[in-house]
C-alpha cells in the first residue's frame, strides 16, 4: 500500500474504531463516507481548518534544511537526534532517514485532505449569506496544495531543470487504489502555478486592517509566487510577485523590538504566513528541550556570521554557559519551546528580489543594492551601504544576507541545492567526513520513502538511493 493509500485507510481506520460499537449494532456500511463527511460549509470549513493544520510539515522542511546545511552542528545535549542526517548518512528507509523522508508522506496526507474537501466545496448547501465562503474556501484548499507541492519538488525532485522527468507524483483527485508515477518538474509546477494563480482569483482583496497572517490570501500567495518564480529561475516574475507583497504595505519590515517580538510571539511583524502552536512544542522541541537540552545548535560559522551590532544575533541565537541554541523557537508567553512557526516573512520577499535583480540578463544592480541595505539597515546598527558592481559579487553577498536572516526557516539547503553550490562547514562544526557536500551529490535530492517504492510499482526511486 503506498503513503497515497495509507493517509485514507488510516484515516478510515481511526474513524472505524471510534465508531465499531456502532458498526457492531447498527452494521451500516454508510455511517460514514465522503458522501456524508461534508453536509454544509460549516463541515467544509472543519476540512480546511484540518489542511491548514497538516502544513504543520513545513517543520520538517526546518528542521531537515538546518541539518544538512551549515546553519546547525550536533548539539552539547545530542542523544542521537539526527546524527545520521547531520552526516549525510540518510537512506530512503526509516531506520536511517526517517528525518528526510518524513515530510513526503506529511505533505501527501495534507494534498489527499485537500483533494477530499474541494469537490465538496461548490455542491454544499449553503444560506444566501453564506455564498460569498464557497470562493474564500475553495481559494484557500487551492493555495495550500500549491505550497505543499512546491515544497515536494524542492526536497524530492532534482535541481530544477525544464527538461527533469523526476518531479513528485501528481494527485488532484483523492484516490486511494490509483498507484500515480512520478510527473516531471514541469507538470507539477504548471498545477502549482496554476492552484495560486486560481486560488488568488477567487480571493478578496486585503488591506493591513483585513489581513490575517494565519490564513491564505492575496498577499501571501503573492509571496509563494515569488518563491515558486524563483526557484524557476523566472526573475522578472519573482520580482514582480515580490514586488506585489511589498507594495501592499500589509507587513512592513521591522526592526528593534518589533523585530525581536516576532521570535517570542509577543508581536507578528513581518510574518505573512505561519502555523500557530496554542500549547505544542512540536518545532521547538526538535532544537531544544524543556528541560534545557541542546539537541541541536546553531552553527558556529552562523554565529560568526552576525556582527556585535546585529539585532539578529540576540534574537536568533541564545547562549547558556559556552553553549549555543536557537532561541528562534525557543520561548513564547504560552511556554518554553510553545512558539508558532513562521512560514514566509517580508524580509524574504526583499532578499527574493535582490537575487532576482542581479540575475537578470541585464543585470538591476542599484536594485539589489538598495534591497539588501534596507535589510541591513533594520537589522544592523550603523550598517555601511554595499553598492554592488557586478552580479556575481552581489549574488554571493546576497545568498551570505538569506544565510543570516532566513536562519532556521527551512530554506538555506534549499538555497544551496538551487544556486549549485555546495554544503561547506567549519571544521568546528563538524567531522572531516561530512565537513563538506560537494553540489553535484545526489544527497541534495532527498529521497523517496522505500516504503511507497515498494508498494507502488510506478515510483521511480532517486538517484543514488
Amino acid at each position: 500500500m503506498n503513503i497515497i493509500k495509507k493517509v485514507f485507510f488510516g484515516a478510515l481506520a481511526i474513524l472505524t474504531l471510534a465508531s465499531c460499537e456502532k458498526e457492531l449494532n447498527q452494521n451500516d456500511p454508510a455511517l460514514f463516507s465522503d458522501a456524508n463527511a461534508f453536509l454544509n460549509l460549516a463541515d467544509v470549513q472543519l476540512g480546511t481548518n484540518a489542511a491548514y493544520g497538516r502544513y504543520g510539515a513545513y517543520l520538517n522542511d526546518i528542521y531537515t534544511s538546518a541539518l544538512t546545511s551549515d546553519e546547525a552542528k550536533i548539539g552539547a545535549g545530542n542523544n542521537g537526534q539526527g546524527a545520521l542526517t547531520y552526516r549525510y548518512q540518510y537512506t530512503s528507509d526509516a531506520t536511517a532517514g526517517g528525518d528526510v523522508t518524513a515530510a513526503y508522506g506529511a505533505y501527501y496526507s495534507m494534498i489527499d485532505q485537500i483533494n477530499r474537501v474541494l469537490p465538496n466545496v461548490l455542491t454544499v448547501p449553503a444560506a444566501a449569506g453564506e455564498e460569498p465562503r464557497r470562493n474564500i474556501l475553495r481559494g484557500q484548499l487551492l493555495a495550500l496544495r500549491g505550497i505543499a507541492y512546491l515544497s515536494l519538488l524542492e526536497l524530492y525532485s532534482p535541481r530544477y531543470s525544464p527538461s527533469e522527468p523526476l518531479g513528485v507524483q501528481l494527485v488532484t483527485v483523492s484516490n486511494p487504489t490509483a498507484f500515480p508515477a512520478r510527473s516531471t518538474q514541469a507538470q507539477v509546477l504548471t498545477q502549482i502555478e496554476a492552484d495560486l494563480a486560481t486560488a488568488k482569483g477567487l480571493l478578496p482583496t486585503v488591506t493591513s486592517g483585513t489581513f490575517f497572517d494565519t490564513t491564505m490570501n492575496r498577499v501571501n500567495i503573492a509571496a509563494y509566487q515569488a518563491r515558486v518564480a524563483l526557484y524557476k529561475q523566472e526573475f522578472a516574475s519573482a520580482i514582480g510577485f515580490a514586488t506585489e507583497v511589498i507594495s501592499s504595505n500589509v507587513k512592513p519590515i521591522s526592526t528593534g523590538a518589533a523585530f525581536a517580538n516576532i521570535w517570542t510571539d509577543a508581536g507578528d511583524a513581518e510574518t505573512l504566513f505561519r502555523i500557530r502552536y496554542a500549547t505544542s512544542v512540536a518545532l521547538g522541541g526538535l532544537f531544544t528541550t524543556t528541560g534545557g537540552l541542546i539537541y541541536i545548535a546553531p552553527s558556529d560559522k552562523l554565529v560568526a556570521s552576525y556582527s556585535a551590532s546585529d539585532i539578529r544575533r540576540a534574537a536568533y541565537i541564545g547562549t547558556v554557559g559556552s553553549d549555543n541554541f536557537v532561541n528562534k523557537y525557543f520561548q513564547s508567553s504560552r511556554g518554553g519551546r510553545v512558539v508558532d512557526m513562521k512560514c514566509i516573512r517580508i524580509s524574504e520577499m526583499y532578499l527574493i528580489r535582490a537575487e532576482a535583480y542581479a540575475k537578470l540578463s541585464s543585470p538591476n544592480l542599484a536594485g539589489a543594492s538598495a534591497d539588501i541595505n534596507l535589510i541591513r539597515a533594520n537589522r544592523i546598527s550603523g550598517a555601511s551601504p554595499v553598492n554592488y558592481l557586478t552580479s556575481a559579487l552581489a549574488i554571493d553577498d546576497i545568498l551570505l544576507e538569506k544565510f543570516r536572516e532566513l536562519a532556521f526557516e527551512g530554506l538555506r539547503f534549499k538555497d544551496l541545492k538551487r544556486n549549485n553550490l555546495p554544503v561547506m562547514r567549519l571544521a568546528s562544526d563538524a567531522g572531516a567526513n561530512w565537513q563538506t557536500l560537494p553540489a553535484s551529490s545526489h544527497l541534495f535530492t532527498y529521497p523517496i520513502p522505500i516504503s511507497e517504492i515498494l508498494a507502488n510499482p510506478n515510483v521511480v526511486p532517486n538517484p543514488g538511493y
